[in-house]
């Protein structure tokens, strides 16, 4: 399961809207991608579920761009794998 691809079908699920070439890594969530606090929450649990860990709400308020949100993921990742 690659991170990234789960990162932007989460976000096209939340902000359907949203061209899917648009979602790259550099991608601010508030500027680029018009996410806000409230729609990161939705792609948070969006991408709980999906890996089946729960995300630090404090990591998530640290989260500026889609890069960002993968980079959580990953170190969850090694996290749960260690």
């Amino acid at each position: 399961m690659d991170p990234f691809e789960e990162v932007k079908k989460a976000i096209c699920k939340v902000n359907p809207g949203i061209e899917e070439q648009k979602v790259v890594l550099n991608a601010s969530l508030k500027d680029d991608l018009d996410i806000d606090s409230l729609d990161l929450v939705e792609v948070a649990l969006a991408l709980e579920d999906a890996f089946g860990f729960a995300l630090p709400e404090d990591d998530l308020d640290e989260i500026v761009t889609v890069g960002d949100i993968v980079s959580l993921i990953e170190r969850m990742l090694k996290v749960q794998s260690a």
